[in-house]
């Protein structure tokens, strides 16, 4: 038996053997290279194709390499169903190539602007649905109803314990496959949260606030609220701002000096064009409202401080300033006050002289 093994691991069984596999390693880790990958990632179809032969040998070799340590170790009684293994990781070779072609058309399609590309969980689910596809295939094609009875039952009770992981699985698919927001977007969450979106996983979304601390909100619960999707560079987006100013001036002049000062902000918009409008003249002092577009939320904060430097400029001109709510509190004139007070003090004379008659009269 050791002679025999001997025999079939020497001369060019070795080589057969090892060499894809050394090459597949070797693969592997170029690709982590910076360099290396961003020249495959402008070829996504000929770094597909590469990995995919190399996936194909390597998968032969590991197959043919089994199959001999098994004709060392085990009996010839054993030996039931010769070739098992190779078809085995043949048949999941053949379901990696699969998903990894699918990967290379979404990435191909991101090139162009046409998608978005895979998310780290979208990746993971389809390499996972195509390597069960090839074991539930192989599992068919070579006559094993019992183990694949057992595959479904130990699923059914992997799926019970799991149910919140795989209910953030799911939620996490779904919001992949319908997309209502990409990487790089900015939303706002129910509770008033605005963060950027960085990547989706298997259990939670990656998103970024302000401060650059990234947070993890679970895949069920983000599916589950409303999310407001902010408009990024391309896509307009509108603000309104609140000027107030004193009722003394004419509403007509200021709404063009509001005009004109929007005019003058290179980071809105020409179109939609700013609207001015008279919001409020029944209190003091007087609201008017501006709605302006910029291209994309980030656009906005910049904008605002273009906008509102031109409205300072164009109201300081004119000799107009920008006021606050005011306040009415009156105060009444002291002598009306004093006058009041001896009124109210002469009634109260009276009264007491005349409870003082009435007790006189009682004793009489």
């Amino acid at each position: 038996m050791a002679d025999t093994t001997l025999a079939l691991l020497t001369g060019e069984t070795v080589l057969k053997v090892a060499l894809p596999i050394v090459l597949l390693a070797l693969w592997t880790l170029a690709v982590r290279l910076r360099r290396v990958r961003g020249v495959l990632r402008k070829y996504p179809f000929t770094s597909a194709f590469i990995e995919i032969a190399l996936v194909l040998a390597g998968g032969w070799s590991l197959g043919t390499a089994a199959e001999i340590l098994r004709e060392a170790l085990l009996s010839d009684q054993t030996l039931a169903r010769p070739g098992m293994l190779v078809r085995l990781v043949m048949y999941l070779a053949v379901s990696f190539s699969v998903g990894r072609l699918v990967e290379a058309a979404a990435v191909s399609q991101e090139r162009h602007g046409h998608g978005d590309g895979l998310s780290r969980l979208s990746r993971t689910f389809l390499y996972g649905i195509s390597l069960f596809a090839g074991l539930l295939v192989f599992l068919a094609a070579n006559d094993f109803p019992r183990l694949a009875v057992v595959a479904g039952g130990f699923a059914a009770l992997l799926a019970f314990g799991l149910r919140q992981t795989l209910a953030n699985i799911v939620a996490g698919v779904a919001l992949s496959i319908e997309r209502p927001f990409r990487r790089r977007d900015w939303v706002m969450l129910e509770d008033g949260t605005i963060a950027e979106v960085m990547d989706i996983d298997w259990r939670a979304t990656h998103l970024r606030g302000w401060d650059r601390a990234i947070f993890f909100v679970p895949n069920a619960q983000l599916a589950q609220q409303s999310l407001r999707i902010l408009p990024k560079l391309g896509q307009p987006y509108a603000d309104s701002l609140t000027i107030l100013v004193s009722g003394d001036e004419d509403p007509e002049h200021v709404k063009s000096l509001l005009e004109d000062a929007a005019k003058q902000c290179e980071a809105l918009l020409p179109r939609p064009a700013p609207v001015i409008r008279l919001a409020d003249a029944s209190s003091i002092p007087y609201r008017y409202s501006l709605w302006v577009h910029f291209d994309g939320y980030m656009s906005s904060f910049a904008g605002r401080e273009e906008l509102y430097s031109n409205i300072h400029n164009a109201f300081s001109e004119a000799g107009i300033q920008v006021t606050t709510k005011v306040q009415d509190v009156r105060f009444e004139p002291l002598t009306r006050r004093a006058n009041a007070l001896s009124a109210l003090g002469d009634a109260t004379g009276v009264k007491e002289k005349a409870d003082a008659v009435t007790d006189a009269s009682a004793g009489l």
